[in-house]
């Protein structure tokens, strides 16, 4: 069986008085609360021969690492031998911090961070996902591929930098003019995903 795991971005805050403030003096916007495709939605409608999975992880709000982890750690026995991982942002986050922290005894077929920061101090809050250090992620993946845009205005693009110091046989795919990835489609990413 083949398997595409895609974690989900989030937010994270280094304390609960920091999430509060956030939930307090960030706008809401009308047209964020309008239904609009996802690049992950699309990606499971268009993509054959895979079992495309969108596990939920907890509190995406104030998310935090130990709950995130007993949750991936449920999820693992559920993967078959031949696994792609794909995180994005936070997701990305998660993923290096806990492949780095515990390599997984049998190696993904391919290893794919979209957006991640590192540890950037204008990252407003990173809570329990600051990662340290991506190094060693080779032992869990055969395959490396860092997604990053140089317009990117929630990650800078100055941690991708970071990650290719970790990370040297990474397989990077920079782009101009992808924003945050907030895109209803994602041809790339699934033309690698199906290579």
């Amino acid at each position: 069986m083949k398997q595409i795991v895609i974690v989900h971005g989030g937010s994270s805050f280094n304390s609960y008085e920091n999430y509060l403030d956030s939930l307090k003096n960030s706008p809401l916007h009308y047209e964020r609360l309008l239904w609009a495709q996802k690049w992950r939605e699309w990606l499971v409608q268009n993509t054959t021969g895979y079992d495309v999975l969108l596990p939920n992880f907890p509190n995406k709000q104030n998310a935090q690492y130990e709950e995130w982890k007993i949750y991936f750690e449920k999820l693992l026995p559920l993967l078959g031998s031949d696994v792609q991982l794909v995180g994005y942002s936070l997701g990305a986050m998660f993923l290096a911090k806990y492949l780095h922290e515990s390599p997984l005894s049998s190696p993904v077929r391919r290893l794919v961070l979209v957006s991640p920061c590192y540890d950037d101090e204008s990252v407003e809050d990173l809570g329990s996902f600051r990662v340290t250090s991506a190094a060693g992620l080779e032992k869990s993946a055969k395959e490396i591929h860092l997604f990053h845009s140089q317009d990117d205005p929630v990650v800078p693009f100055t941690e991708l930098a970071k990650f290719q110091r970790d990370l040297p046989t990474a397989k990077v795919h920079i782009f101009e003019d992808r924003n945050h990835f907030f895109q209803p489609t994602f041809p790339e990413l699934k033309e690698l995903l199906k290579k």
